[in-house]
């Protein structure tokens, strides 16, 4: 549908919200009313009726699916300018800002990220410097107390935007108004209360009104624009509790008062209990201070830290921040229920203190406000309406998603929370009004005896309706937790269910990483000659499947040992079964203190091919990872190599100052294992998986939509009053509410409104009398008005017998063994396409196709081989040396560029004698190409763009890249692109051997696919590409000169190039991988093969 057809649908309070251009603008949207429609049409009409460029307007919302449909359904209104709107997600528009503008954030360009174990440790580490007078220096069984309590506080200070001296200011103001108010509160409650006690606590609200009034500018110019004054949050909540005291004539309202404001000191005294929560949150600043100091020292970083970055550098360079106000003339907030303070702040950042009213929309909905534990904040709603002197408002009413039914429903769980809009603003209604088709609509809720009796009800019920007609993909389950949906596995999988989830794992658990772990502890004690520990290692490790011996081989080995009173290893060696293998171990003890660790990873996996090793051994590689595995078994193929993936990244995050050995990985391990941290991966789900029903917790069922819905569990226990919630050691402060708002009633009314509004048709709640260990459960406290339906428990005790045997063999295996393509549609759905994927897909010299599949999209876990590491060196050197430039307006000398190599280098951990040998190499060549070169560096380049948030699609190819360095001209609108490149040198694009035919080949590709992208970019798509050019890095072997190879490329040739990326992106979507067993492993076998792509021969 066009523009006008699309208009001319719009009910009145939409097409208001879309004719509202200028102003700032609140639009209150409850579910199902049309928000992404909204959204996209008010961006159509903003390009219709002013003369903004696309790429002036900013679309932030939460999530990349929300941001991937707002661009599909934009796309549909008006075009291929869809992909010059700037639509993203709140971190990846803080990553494009980065990108942008690299030389306010260059001090940080080599940083790394930070994983819990190091955070643990540093935390630790400030602990233990303390003072012991400390209120947070506490231990218990050689423990820190308040150790877990300090990372998510950190995390929760860093998601508000407030620095240490922003809350040490908070505090201390606090403090001044509670110890001029102290007196009153203690004389107040001094006596036992009684009616006399409202007269005396009114004015006490009076007095603290005229603290403030007395030096408002002083008092509130110290606090940031996000917090109300102490003064203000402690008088209203006064005011509030007397005039409820006088209107009931009751002395209660006082009472609850005083329990939730007061407590009584050592001299039997109340006073404010915020007063005396100050030590131990002051000592939390402290400890927050110090933390990100050592973060900064040690170039690490963590994920709060994106937007505090944008902020903080925001508010240091006023150039900055006018820049981006200028560039972004019109700013739409989605979900902004959801933002959190840091958020929050961002925003006012980018609107203009001097514009009164500025071009901004928030579209939220305070009864959706669910991610709290996030650090999002729903009283950002009521900040907006300040802090843009109250906007308009309008409220999106008309609901298109669900049957009357299910809103009445809803409706009536959600209007028991008390902090709600619809009770603070006068004349708002947010009573949605049915418009969708009612017909075979029905609301139940159903009661079982038993949660066992609730999972097998629930699956046959499922069942049923797809054995009715209804399509598996139209039905989902909505539990409170992920536990609870990995409980009811085992009864869906016994109806022959096929289930759509996002699995949560413990690689710790999984076998190949146990395997894996016992064979390094086993190979490191040979090495210290710790036989005993290994001798109590090798029956677990030969009794393992991988390694093909019999059961009856191993025992004849055990008794052959214990008859000749020898070690395991001794009696291997002796066997002509086991000698191979006990060589083969001896083999991995010798790499013990010689190899990286993640070459000795790859060695024990059986992953290298070393002509060195003659011994013949079965490997863990070939028992887990076959073509037979992967065809036979995909799921179980991938979860383990996700598994690898997981464990090599988290190890590569956390081992950074130096060549991590095997010894640092049975650490890393144990460190786990101590501090009960999970190593956790998760595999997402795909949004919709044809003829599987989806599974998923009610925070993620946020934004969609299906036509049966069964919300399951629904006790007092996890939705209701009865919720058990941990008191906090370390408190907020009434003006500093930080901590998740999840452990309050209200927060899980709202999670159970929006799961019950995922409903279209039929929405089936259910929860049982008892739980799994027997004890009773009652309904949700907010479900007790309604009459459920009683499910009659069977009395065949076969019957019973069954369901228990059911739920005892929870994460059974499906039976139904899912395609790699179903497997992989999460990863496809997002996927865009590299000129590195492109080359790996044609190189057929390569394994072409499949190489591509199982490097590029499977990921194969493997050590970075030296080449590649020195080459990686070259680049983040080069990298940090255009960065510093640009912040510095100088080139960085060759002496601090070749640190800047060294550093990056020794970051790689080679082996000792591979280090030595890349950095002579590297520096020789660094130092002959800055010779050489240095006057082809500019302030104006930018390094290292990425343009993965460029929103560049050719026909539905999703392209993405790093570019090395890019000379933009913004007056004569040009640019030209460089790509560094190391190794040998080439002098023309010919090429004489075939292996440098093929390099060459893929080089100029890389060029054309360059030039593709930045034409079809949202930022620089209205900018002439001049040409690209390959800069070598390492002077000629014969010559000594710096060489470089330039070109251009017609339009026919980039057109054929755009067609070829439009049918490899086909076929990787698709997961068509052509066979390419005809084509010669050359240079004349890729060009055929290309050839044949665009001909459609294959």
């Amino acid at each position: 549908m066009d523009f006008n057809t699309r208009y001319a649908k719009l009910n009145d309070n939409q097409r208001q919200a879309v004719d509202y251009i200028h102003g700032s603008l609140l639009v209150i949207a409850g579910p199902g009313t049309g928000k992404t429609e909204l959204l996209s049409m008010r961006t159509a009409q903003i390009l219709k009726q002013t003369d903004t460029l696309p790429n002036s307007i900013l679309c932030l919302t939460f999530t990349e699916s929300g941001a991937t449909n707002m661009r599909q359904r934009l796309r549909q209104i008006i075009g291929e300018d869809a992909y010059k709107i700037a639509i993203h997600t709140f971190h990846s528009f803080g990553t494009e800002i980065i990108n942008q503008h690299r030389e306010y954030f260059f001090r940080g360009a080599d940083a790394q990220p930070v994983d819990e174990l190091t955070q643990y440790q540093i935390i630790s580490g400030i602990l233990e410097g303390l003072d012991w007078r400390n209120p947070l220096s506490a231990k218990n069984n050689g423990e820190f107390v308040y150790i877990k309590e300090l990372i998510r506080i950190i995390s929760e200070f860093k998601q508000s935007g407030l620095t240490p001296s922003e809350l040490r200011a908070i505090i201390e103001d606090n403090q001044s108004t509670i110890a001029e108010i102290a007196p009153d509160i203690q004389q107040v409650f001094s006596a036992k209360i009684s009616k006399k006690t409202i007269e005396m606590f009114a004015p006490i609200a009076e007095k603290i009104a005229n603290l403030a009034a007395k030096n408002p500018d002083k008092k509130n110019s110290k606090l940031p624009a996000s917090i109300t004054p102490y003064a203000n949050v402690l008088a209203l909540s006064i005011v509030h509790a007397t005039q409820e005291a006088i209107d009931e004539n009751s002395t209660k309202p006082l009472t609850a008062w005083k329990n939730k404001w007061c407590e009584k000191n050592a001299n039997g005294e109340f006073v404010l209990k915020d007063f005396t929560a100050a030590e131990k949150l002051s000592a939390a600043i402290d400890v927050y201070e110090k933390y990100v100091n050592i973060l900064s020292e040690r170039s690490l970083f963590d994920y709060d830290d994106m937007i505090l970055s944008v902020i903080q550098a925001c508010e240091s360079h006023p150039e900055l921040r006018a820049n981006l106000q200028e560039q972004f003339q019109f700013i739409m907030v989605d979900e902004f229920q959801d933002t959190n303070l840091a958020q929050l702040r961002l925003l006012f950042n980018l609107t203009s203190e001097n514009d009164d009213n500025p071009n901004i929309m928030a579209v939220g909905d305070d009864d959706q406000a669910i991610f709290s534990f996030q650090g999002a904040d729903v009283g950002n709603i009521q900040r907006f309406r300040q802090h843009y002197h109250d906007p308009k408002i309008i409220a999106l009413t008309d609901n298109y998603r669900s049957a009357e039914n299910i809103l009445s429903s809803a409706r009536d769980v959600i209007t028991q929370g008390a902090d709600r809009l619809e009770n603070t603003i006068d004349g708002l209604s947010k009573r949605l009004t049915a418009h969708a088709n009612s017909e075979g609509s029905k609301v139940e809720i159903q009661e079982f005896s038993s949660v066992s009796e609730e999972r097998a009800g629930i699956a046959k019920q499922i069942a049923e309706l797809i054995k009715n007609g209804e399509k598996p993909e139209n039905i989902t389950i909505i539990a409170r937790h992920h536990k609870e949906l990995i409980e009811i596995l085992p009864h869906l999988y016994k109806e022959n269910l096929f289930v759509n989830y996002e699995r949560h794992d413990d690689i710790l658990e999984q076998d190949i990483i146990q395997i894996l772990d016992k064979l390094a502890r086993t190979v490191v004690a040979i090495s210290q000659n710790n036989l005993d520990v290994a001798n109590s290692l090798l029956p677990e490790i030969t009794a393992h499947p991988a390694f093909g011996f019999s059961a009856l081989d191993i025992w004849k080995l055990s008794l052959q040992a214990y008859k000749n009173r020898q070690l395991w290893l001794e009696s291997m060696l002796a066997n002509s079964v086991f000698k191979e293998f006990a060589e083969w171990l001896l083999e991995r003890a010798k790499d013990v203190p010689n190899l990286p660790l993640e070459e000795q990873l790859d060695n024990l996996l059986g992953l290298t091919n070393d002509e060195s090793d003659n011994l013949q051994v079965n490997s863990l590689a070939n028992f887990y990872f076959s073509p037979e595995k992967l065809d036979k078994n995909p799921e179980a193929y991938l979860t383990i190599l996700e598994s690898l993936r997981t464990l090599r990244q988290k190890l590569r995050d956390r081992i950074t100052d130096k060549n991590p050995t095997l010894e640092d990985f049975l650490e890393f391990i144990d460190l786990h294992i101590s501090t009960k941290t999970r190593l956790t991966q998760i595999r997402t789900h795909a949004s919709s998986l044809s003829g599987a029903i989806n599974l998923m917790t009610a925070h993620k069922s946020k934004g969609l939509e299906f036509p049966h819905v069964f919300v399951i569990g629904a006790i007092d226990s996890a939705w209701g009053e009865k919720v058990r919630s941990r008191s906090r050691a370390i408190r907020y402060p009434a003006n500093l509410q930080l901590q998740p708002a999840g452990a309050t009633y209200d927060e899980r009314l709202r999670l159970f409104f929006v799961a019950m509004t995922r409903a279209k048709t039929t929405l089936t709640m259910t929860y049982s009398q008892t739980n799994d260990s027997g004890s009773d459960t009652i309904i949700a406290s907010f479900l007790t008005n309604c009459t459920p339906t009683v499910i009659p428990t069977s009395d065949d005790p076969a019957e019973q017998i069954e369901l228990a045997e059911t739920d005892w063999t929870t994460r059974l295996t499906s039976p139904i063994v899912p395609e790699l393509k179903d497997l992989l549609a999460p990863a496809l759905e997002t996927y865009k396409l590299s000129a590195t994927h492109l080359n790996n897909f044609l190189d057929v010299s390569r394994g072409g196709p499949q190489n591509f599949l199982l490097n590029n999209l499977l990921h194969f876990p493997s050590a970075k081989n030296s080449a590649a590491a020195y080459g990686t060196a070259i680049h983040s050197s080069l990298q940090q040396a255009h960065c510093s430039f640009s912040a510095d307006h100088q080139l960085p000398s060759t002496e601090q560029i070749l640190q800047f190599f060294q550093k990056s280098l020794e970051s790689q951990h080679l082996p000792a004698d591979d280090f030595q040998l890349y950095l002579d190499k590297g520096k020789s060549a660094l130092t002959a190409f800055l010779n050489a070169k240095s006057s082809d560096f500019h302030d104006t380049d930018l390094a290292e763009l990425d343009f993965s948030n460029q929103g560049v699609i050719i026909d539905n190819a999703r392209l993405t890249g790093k570019l090395d360095v890019v000379d933009i001209d913004k007056q004569n609108k040009t640019i030209f692109v460089t790509d560094y490149k190391t190794g040998k040198p080439a002098h023309s694009w010919k090429g004489s051997a075939d292996y440098e035919k093929i390099k060459l080949h893929k080089y100029r590709q890389q060029l054309m696919f360059y030039q593709l992208l930045v034409e079809h970019s949202r930022d620089y798509g209205n900018f002439t590409f001049t040409g690209g050019r390959l800069q070598f890095v390492e002077p000629d072997m014969k010559t000594g000169d710096i060489l470089s190879l330039e070109d251009t490329f017609s339009r026919e040739e980039l057109s054929e190039f755009a067609q070829l990326i439009e049918i490899i992106w086909r076929k990787i979507t698709t997961l068509d991988l052509p066979d390419i067993s005809d084509y010669s492993a050359d240079y004349k076998g890729m060009l055929q093969f290309e050839k044949d792509l665009l001909a459609g021969e294959i």
